[in-house]
């Protein structure tokens, strides 16, 4: 594990294999940290390189000096973690609120990634019914947040197994509330449509059964998507396997084009 100095803090990075394949950076979702992606890592580090990292605040990594958590910050932090770590245009995967910040990343820096993929990641909520925004600000209250984030969460883990549970809670306990509502209330002007910049090879990986108005295949309907069935939000954790098959297809794809 290493430090690379992201845009307001330090971030904690972790490393794994080696190889000729594109390499891989994983950016895990809000309310977690990089140990989301260790049981899929393995799948993937026989032939190239894989590195996850901790989001500003999250996890290890040091929360921003300047208060920012917003998508535009964290997605240059990903390049950031990109350059300290020497990789070479990799692919970069991000799943939920981190397939949000990988957008953002692609969009952006399009020059500093070979590919795309995007694991039941944020879709479009601008459209959210003023109801629910009141209903969830409020329950994101400094005396209601533990509970209320709880609560949601347990709403789509309903299909996971008892160890991603288990998992799923406990980097969701050990969260920052600035941090999490910080970064939720990011994505409330998010537009998906932003990948649509990004010239590269992209892949939505989808959970069939959250599949629906607001996700991602909604508003980016011609990008390739591959379903996972019978899996919680989590698929990495429920079904790494299956996730890095899905993956491995795509890698060899962007390794063809990159030869």
């Amino acid at each position: 594990m290493d430090w690379v100095a992201g845009g307001a803090g330090r971030l904690r990075v972790e490393t794994s294999g080696s190889g000729p394949g594109a390499p891989v950076l994983l950016v895990h979702g809000g309310g977690a940290d990089r140990s989301h992606w260790h049981a899929l890592t393995p799948f993937l580090a026989a032939d190239r390189t894989v590195v996850c990292f901790d989001q500003r605040g999250h996890g290890e990594s040091e929360a921003p000096a300047d208060g920012r958590r917003d998508l535009a910050a964290m997605a240059a932090d990903v390049v950031a973690v990109v350059i300290g770590t020497g990789l070479d245009r990799p692919v970069v995967v991000g799943h939920s609120f981190g397939g949000a910040v990988t957008g953002e990343a692609v969009a952006r820096f399009p020059d500093r990634f070979s590919g795309a993929v995007f694991l039941d990641a944020a879709g479009d909520i601008r459209g959210l019914p003023e109801t629910e925004l009141a209903e969830w600000r409020a329950g994101m209250a400094p005396d209601r947040f533990r509970a209320s984030s709880r609560r949601w969460f347990e709403q789509i883990l309903h299909d996971a197994r008892p160890e991603t549970r288990q998992h799923v809670l406990a980097t969701l306990g050990l969260t920052v509330r600035e941090t999490y509502v910080e970064s939720m209330e990011s994505m409330l002007g998010y537009d998906p449509t932003v990948v649509r910049r990004f010239p590269g090879p992209k892949l939505l990986i989808t959970v069939r059964e959250l599949d629906g108005p607001m996700a991602m295949r909604a508003a980016v309907p011609e990008l390739p998507n591959v379903f996972v069935e019978d899996t919680s939000h989590w698929p990495q954790l429920d079904q790494p396997d299956e996730v890095a098959a899905i993956l491995r297809r795509f890698l060899a794809d962007v390794d063809r084009r990159r030869a």
